[in-house]
């Protein structure tokens, strides 16, 4: 089939970018995504999404007005979606189709053998090896202009897995700290949002999934509340582990010790109240709620999965201890408690860090990967052309 070979990139043509979402729930990925289309769209490029129709981020981006062209990606296999997908390509003629999830990636590359004509971008953020499945395996061996891992560890799990270094590029997450900034009446809040004047809160946000591991925070809160009692635990978040979680939680009588708060839209509150952050994680590509957390002035205490060294200073911004040893991390929670002085200045410190994973410095960088998959792009279909025959 003869497509259309997008334009020449320069540095300043507003480029036609497609993304591509499959996931239904509100996690990282997805804010990512948002972020990243805010900043395109205000540089005066022209992002769009496609995404099933119920997802939390078409739901957000079609509140936004962001173009949204609903393909359902039911499964991995769903035939249909690649057909909608490949349709996209040849009506929109996107300079860069940008895959940012598995499903996606999965849908989106089949659809391009259907209709090539734009660079093909994939974002990974799991810090894990490629499985080693003959499909995943094969994905990877088509074509993919260039490769967005979001940390170091998620760019060694790829070259781990057979990839070529060269096409894989550290684009970090970044986050948007302007609902962080300005005046806030911390006493107020803690008082509205129930924190006692004496309780040290240490606040976990992130999806109640198993990579998180919020079982080993359950158990180190178990540790911690005899050591240290006005310690306690507040886990903001929803996934398919509550059930599992609150009967850990009765088994263990942690009672107010530790709270379960559920989906919140005050995050940002809730962060600016708190004394300090906690990520239990045994796999995390980069931790983009450890950079928010840190955004707002707060120390860190988390596991040392995936890329959280890269963004946490070990002794500076928070302490790291191992993934998996609930013993270890009741230990760093309780030092971190029992000395103000030390959560101040780690606090001050992780703010000051976060001002390098900015949203802004995030799609910079990603444009500059468009650019540069674009002329890779270019100059495999100049290759294609050269090896046809006749």
């Amino acid at each position: 089939m003869k497509t259309t070979a997008p334009m020449a990139a320069s540095a300043d043509r507003p480029l036609r970018v497609l993304h591509l979402d499959s996931e239904r729930p509100w996690r990282g990925g997805e804010q990512q995504v948002l972020l990243l289309m805010r900043r395109q769209r205000t540089r005066g490029d022209e992002p769009h999404l496609a995404a099933p129709a119920e997802g939390a981020l078409a739901q957000r981006a079609m509140g936004e007005g962001f173009p949204l062209h609903r393909v359902p990606m039911r499964g991995t296999w769903d035939l249909g979606s690649v057909l909608a997908i490949a349709k996209l390509h040849r009506t929109l003629r996107p300079d860069v189709v940008h895959w940012h999830a598995a499903r996606a990636h999965a849908l989106g590359a089949m659809a391009a053998l259907l209709s090539r004509g734009p660079a093909l971008v994939l974002s990974r953020r799991v810090d894990f090896p490629v499985r080693r499945s003959v499909g995943s395996r094969l994905l990877y061996r088509l074509d993919i202009d260039a490769i967005a891992a979001i940390s170091e560890a998620v760019r060694g799990a790829l070259v781990q897995s057979g990839l070529d270094a060269a096409g894989i590029h550290i684009v970090p997450s970044g986050i948007d700290a302007a609902p962080l900034l300005g005046p806030f009446d911390r006493p107020a809040a803690r008082a509205r949002l129930g924190m006692g004047e004496s309780e040290i809160v240490a606040l976990n946000v992130a999806a109640l999934a198993p990579h998180k591991s919020q079982t080993d925070l359950l158990r180190a809160a178990a540790i911690t509340k005899e050591r240290c009692p006005l310690l306690c635990v507040w886990i903001v978040g929803e996934g398919p582990l509550m059930s599992a979680l609150h009967a850990e939680h009765a088994s263990l009588r942690l009672g107010d010790t530790v709270r379960f708060l559920g989906f919140r839209s005050d995050v940002a509150d809730l962060l600016r109240a708190a004394d300090l952050f906690c990520l239990s994680s045994r796999l995390e590509g980069l931790g983009t709620s450890i950079l928010e957390a840190m955004a707002a002035g707060l120390p860190v205490v988390a596991t040392r999965a995936g890329g959280i060294p890269e963004i946490v200073a070990e002794g500076v911004t928070g302490l790291l201890v191992p993934p998996g040893n609930p013993d270890a991390l009741a230990d760093a929670l309780v030092a971190m408690a029992s000395d103000t002085v030390r959560r101040t200045g780690m606090g001050g410190a992780a703010r000051e860090r976060a001002r390098g994973f900015s949203a802004d410095r995030t799609a910079e960088l990603t444009r500059a990967l468009y650019l540069r998959a674009i002329e890779t792009h270019r100059g495999r279909s100049r290759e294609r052309e050269r090896l046809a025959p006749g």
